[in-house]
């Protein structure tokens, strides 16, 4: 199964608009992110996502990674992204607190999260019924 990542909404029309996913930086311009951006892949599931660790997830887009190589872009650092789902998916009831939403790149391991991802996802993303 492909990995999922979620990615703060702040830049997310431009994303959509552009058919990327840009990854973020620090403060001071730099990309911090070598370790997480490493591990994004062709096919790897992206999500838009708001929310803060005390609030519900809202999940905004969802796209699949296009390639591994980066693209060039005013954004820095950029991936292909097919676009394939958006709207606004509100999450409220998790098992545990949401402490890496906060985030603004992180991989996602929160199940019931993951579930709710490919659930949206349109059927040809879908497993097979016999998974």
């Amino acid at each position: 199964m492909a990995a999922i990542f979620g990615i703060e909404e702040r830049d997310a029309q431009d994303f959509i608009e552009k058919g990327i996913v840009c990854l973020p930086h620090s403060p001071d311009g730099k990309s911090d992110l070598h370790s997480i951006v490493s591990a994004i892949r062709h096919d790897d599931i992206v999500f838009i996502k708001h929310c803060t660790p005390q609030s519900a997830l809202k999940i905004k887009a969802i796209g699949v990674v296009r390639s591994d190589f980066p693209i060039q872009s005013d954004g820095g650092f950029c991936l292909p992204v097919e676009w394939v789902w958006q709207g606004e998916k509100v999450l409220e009831s998790f098992d545990e607190v949401l402490s890496l939403c906060g985030n603004a790149l992180y991989e996602e391991h929160n199940i019931l999260v993951q579930r709710e991802i490919i659930n949206l996802l349109p059927e040809k993303y879908q497993l097979p019924q016999e998974w």
